[in-house]
This record gives structure tokens, sequence and C-alpha cells, in this order.
């Protein structure tokens, strides 16, 4: 049925553009079963493709335990849109893998294709049941074969978000939910680099299969039943435990925080100019043009009043620019000053990534 509705989106889509139906073919290696549309970027990189996904499989696997885990079919998408995934990021459904692949560097199926082959892989030599997100989006992170030390990008994250505090699991890390954001990503990977790094695999594993059923439980009863879970592996608290944790991540807090390459920040900053000369020239369509199409629905006043909120804007001042790592591409926050009409000012975080289109703002939020 998916693929059904799949075939039929994408015909419509190109239908009304006048455009032909695209081609996908396929090839196989040992362990995957690929499929990309003929001519486009995966395609000519296929070799390239193979050889290091069949690399990753190994590796993952044997983390897990096992030689061999069959073939994992994978479906490389030329565009978000294409990939109808919501958001147009990757996803896998089982050992199925739903992926974008850019024609640009760097993208996230170059940098980190470990990632959703370890959700696939886990699903199928770890019992056909993923663990909570903390664990499993924390595995697929450690896993994820990108070369970067989680410890130094959660160090990273936290300075540039002004995180304060000490590192905790916390109830939102055990469910899905408006909880688990994209920086719950970068904190499981660490949290998962730091338990394999000190009490091994081994133990790694028994947790991740006995912590599967928490995240069906009530909100309440989460976090006990997790920290209970942890004292029966590891013979410790989980309280008294992350002391270690924090202690692995802060051995990166005097670094510089990381930023984007200068031809990348320098296209950054004209985002927001080419906003300011759009709104000097009543220019909605030009305004709107600087953000990403997908998610323009995240922003509060494309809902019909983004004409009333470009008559307020009067100047926008960009402060800072970081690089937040890959996404779909390269991801940055541009911190900014913006100036209105009513003679106010406010400070407000904006997230930019590259996409198919170029650099494109995405959500933000209001200070």
């Amino acid at each position: 049925m998916k693929k059904y509705a799949l075939a039929v989106a994408i015909f419509i889509s190109l239908a009304s553009l006048g455009l032909a139906e695209p081609v996908f073919v396929s090839s196989e290696s040992p362990h995957f079963a690929f499929r990309y549309l003929r001519g486009g970027a995966a395609a000519r990189d296929i070799a390239l493709i193979t050889a290091n996904r069949e690399r990753a499989y190994g590796v993952i696997a044997a983390f897990l335990g096992a030689e061999d885990g069959g073939r994992i079919p994978v479906t490389f998408y030329p565009d978000r849109e294409a990939a109808l995934s919501g958001t147009g990021s990757g996803s896998t459904s089982r050992e199925s893998i739903s992926a974008v692949y850019f024609a640009f560097n760097p993208c996230y199926e170059k940098v980190s294709y470990g990632h959703e082959l370890t959700h696939a892989l886990s699903w199928r030599l770890l019992g056909g049941r993923h663990s909570v997100p903390l664990l499993a989006e924390g595995l697929a992170e450690y896993l994820d074969q990108s070369g970067r030390n989680p410890h130094e990008w959660l160090s990273y994250k936290s300075g540039i978000l002004a995180m304060d505090g000490q590192l905790k699991v916390e109830v939102a890390d055990l469910a899905y939910g408006p909880g688990f954001s994209s920086l719950s990503y970068t904190r499981s990977g660490s949290f998962v680099k730091w338990l394999v790094e000190s009490g091994g695999r081994e133990k790694f594993l028994e947790l991740y299969a006995s912590a599967r059923e928490i995240g069906l439980l009530s909100e309440e009863e989460r976090l006990p039943a997790f920290a209970e879970k942890f004292s029966e592996v590891y013979g410790a608290p989980l309280e008294d435990s992350q002391a270690g944790w924090n202690s692995a991540v802060g051995a990166f807090s005097g670094k510089a925080l990381p930023r984007l390459p200068p031809e990348d920040e320098a296209v950054v900053r004209k985002l927001f100019l080419a906003q300011d000369a759009a709104v000097v020239a009543v220019d909605s369509a030009a305004f709107s043009a600087t953000y990403d199409r997908l998610s323009r629905r995240k922003i509060r006043y494309f809902e019909g009043n983004l004409n009333f909120y470009m008559a307020k804007l009067r100047e926008t001042r960009v402060l800072e620019v970081y690089d937040l790592g890959v996404k779909n591409g390269r991801r940055a926050l541009v911190r900014v000053s913006r100036r209105f009409s009513d003679l106010t000012t406010r400070r407000i975080d904006y997230y930019a990534e590259k996409l198919e289109d170029g650099w494109k703002l995405q959500s933000e939020e209001w200070k």
C-alpha cells in the first residue's frame, strides 16, 4: 500500500510539472539490494556507496553479535519531497531503509550512512524490536560511521544552546514524542558511547534488551523503571553512575565552538540580507523563498499573516553562526537581532540547512 501511494504521489507531482516519470533502477551486493534514480547522484556513486555500506555492515553486525543479518533493502531518493517522509529525512521501516541522497557534500547518507543501517540490522538481529530511543537512537549514533566523537559533539551543542547543568537521563529520552529533539540524538549517542566504553558491549546489549518495554509505560513510570534495569545490569545506581558520563563529555568543554566553513557562513548571512531587501520591496514571494518549503509550517507567520509580519520588520543583524553538523545537508544555528516598527528588538535563533535548492531557513525560536 505504501509503495502504491508513493508511486501515485510521484506521478501526480511530475504530471503537474509536465515531466517524465522518474525511472528507478536496482543493483545488489552481498548484503544490500539498492534502488535509486537512473542518472541520479546515487547512481553515479553506487560503487562508493556499496563499498562503504558493506564495510559498515560488517562492523555493525559484529557489534550486535552476528556475522550476517541477510540482505538489507535500501531506496535512495533524489530529494526530500520524493521521500515522502514528512520532513524529508531518512527513515527505516523494520529492516527497509529509505534515504535522501544529495549530489553535494556533505549530506547525511554520505557521512552517517551507518545510522539507518544500525536500525535495520538491530531490528533483524536483536529480536525484531527496538529498545527505548535513548538506547536505540544512541546505538545508531554511536555506530553511524561518521568518525565524529559523540562526547565532543554533545559538548559543542550544549555550549551553543547554553544547556547548563549536569547531564542525566530524562523521561523524554525513554519514549518518542515532543520532548525527543534533535539534541536528544546527540545526547543518546554520547550516553551509549559512555556505556559501551566503560562497561562493555555485552552489558550494553543486556540493558538494551531489558529496557524494551519501558517506552510503553506511563510517563511517571518510565524513569524509575529504567533506573531499576540499569542497576540490575551495571550493579550501581543510575544517578551515581552518570558522573562518569559527565566526566567524558566535560573533557571537551574547553574547546572552541564549531563554525561553518567561511563560504557557507557567507551564504547563510546573505539569507537575512535577502529577507530585509524583500521587506523593502514588499515582496512576500522573495521573503518566502529564503525558507525551506517543507518546514514553513513551523514558522508562525506563514499561516496567513506573512505580509502583516513583513510590514513590522525593519532590520536584521546576524550575531553568530554555528555549525550543527549534518542533518539532511550541513546544518547551522544562526543567532540574530531583529528590529521591528514598534521599536522593539528581539533575539531570535534560526536553524538553517543546506538542501537540494541551497541554504534555507527552517524553524526558529524567539527569545
